[in-house]
């Protein structure tokens, strides 16, 4: 697919920066608290490592369902039959609105259960989808989660990419990932694309929101370190870990797989940002790469 139309803007060099703290002193601390092996739901409900701190705006649980339903509905003439989301956390919130939106089956799929167990936070969701006259399920009187999602048509899957194999070949035709496939293992991202292939219908529309940026401090100070330190368990569990891979590879993996790709739009560095000259040779990581901050790529089965 052509990148013809693609959006593209200029971030400022401190682009996602954070805190004011040297990038190695936040990549210090948070080694350091994965050292004492703290439960993650712990430090989660201290506000360390959490998914989104506005993970349940209005924007979020309802008019982003509504939009990415409706680029599926300008191309079909009907709402998408089948949505995956990947690494949704606490967004499992959506369930009412997609339900509204006529889309069920719906399955959320991630590595650990985030998502709020009190059926109050999804009937807020279905209440703010009557709001605007879509026919959400009422939700009010039902006991739990379970009770919910059963009742937007949706279910959790809580694991690896071994867990997607509950869905049925060719049933999806909307998925959606915000800010998560740079989260992957590089070495299980290839099987993640080819699973996401085999349950994709053949007019399914994928939308995927990719952070090519550290995510402590912005900029690319972590592709200093060997694949051998990055790759182990320890980064693994301070919620440093990104993947390290730059647009160009995404997007070979993304073929590899089976989909053609187009860049709806990105966000780039005025200049190389601080740590790209200093890359691990072994990265391999191509020039243009290093000035991408962030993508929107739409994915498209072949």
């Amino acid at each position: 697919m052509s990148d013809e139309g693609t959006r593209q803007d200029v971030v400022p060099p401190d682009y996602a920066a954070g805190a004011g703290l040297p990038w190695w002193a936040k990549v210090a601390s948070k080694l350091a608290i994965a050292a004492l092996r703290v439960p993650p739901a712990l430090l989660r409900r201290a506000g360390v490592n959490r998914h989104s701190f506005i993970a349940e705006s209005e924007s979020r649980v309802l008019h982003e369902p509504c939009t990415r339903a409706g680029e599926f509905a300008n191309r079909q003439g009907r709402p998408p039959r089948g949505v995956l989301e990947l690494g949704p956390g606490r967004l499992v919130v959506r369930a009412p609105a997609y339900a509204a939106l006529g889309c069920a089956p719906v399955w959320f799929a991630d590595v650990e259960d985030d998502a709020p167990e009190d059926p109050a936070a999804y009937a807020r969701v279905a209440e703010l989808a009557r709001g605007i006259g879509l026919p959400a399920p009422v939700l009010e009187g039902l006991p739990n989660k379970a009770a919910v999602l059963a009742a937007c048509g949706a279910r959790q899957l809580i694991g690896g990419t071994e867990v997607l194999a509950a869905i049925p070949d060719s049933s999806v035709e909307l998925i959606v990932s915000d800010v998560v496939l740079e989260h992957v293992r590089r070495d299980a991202l290839p099987g993640l694309l080819a699973e996401l292939r085999r349950v994709a219908a053949p007019n399914c529309l994928g939308v995927h929101a990719v952070d090519f940026h550290d995510h402590v401090g912005g900029a690319l100070n972590t592709l200093r370190f060997p694949p051998g330190f990055w790759e182990g368990p320890l980064v693994a569990r301070s919620g440093l870990y990104v993947n390290r891979m730059g647009l160009s590879e995404i997007r070979a993996a993304f073929a590899q797989a089976g989909f053609a790709t187009r860049l709806r739009d990105i966000r780039r560095w005025p200049a190389s940002p601080p740590g790209a000259g200093a890359a691990h040779p072994s990265l391999s990581r191509r020039a243009e790469d290093d000035l991408i901050a962030f993508a929107r790529i739409e994915a498209l089965p072949v």
